[in-house]
């Protein structure tokens, strides 16, 4: 692994407004831009987590970092960088567990396009494509979903019934009472 970089990124909580923000599309490809990508790579890495989006860093641009395969124990890795992504030729709908770093301590199942291309600029600006089938075994396919909600503006709790909402209210309103006490203001709303 390298060396620890200057930016010391911190996972930002529900009901932080820069998770409200759409973020800005990236323009500028260079050295500024890889050393984010890799500072946000240590904070996922450090909070165990397997996607991570700009905006939960507080950094509101359109990119998002993956290692999907992270295993501890065999050291298996697919570190992967999303600049700008969007989807297209979505098709089909798969339901999965999910979890957010940003929501620590709260899942639930959220279902999402099964089959999909993902476009995308890499670090160094160029077109990317991938198709992903999540019933195929791509879970890159839910990781990379749930991250680029977070770039529109969304949160996976934005897909939740009105059951399956009541079920992690309080655990809501316990981050919405850390969040006041932290910083002295309410915070974002739950659902647009």
């Amino acid at each position: 692994m390298s060396e620890p970089l200057d930016l010391d990124f911190v996972v930002v909580r529900y009901p932080d407004p820069v998770l409200r923000q759409v973020a800005q599309p990236v323009t500028e490809f260079g050295p500024e831009l890889k050393r984010t990508a890799e500072a946000m790579l240590q904070r996922m890495i450090a909070s165990k987590g397997v996607g991570l989006a700009a905006p939960q860093v507080g950094v509101s641009i359109r990119l998002f970092i993956t290692d999907h395969a992270q295993r501890e124990k065999d050291g298996r890795s697919d570190r992967r960088v999303f600049i700008n992504p969007r989807i297209e030729n979505g098709t089909g709908d798969e339901t999965y567990e999910e979890g957010c770093l940003s929501f620590p301590g709260i899942y639930a199942n959220v279902t999402r396009w099964n089959r999909f291309d993902l476009v995308y600029q890499d670090l160094l600006g160029f077109e990317q494509r991938l198709t992903l089938d999540v019933t195929a075994g791509d879970f890159l396919g839910v990781v990379s979903q749930h991250e680029l909600d977070h770039l529109d503006g969304k949160v996976f709790v934005d897909h939740l019934t009105t059951a399956q909402l009541t079920l992690v209210k309080r655990k809501l309103r316990e981050l919405e009472k850390e969040y006041k006490a932290e910083t002295g203001k309410a915070g974002a709303v739950l659902r647009k």
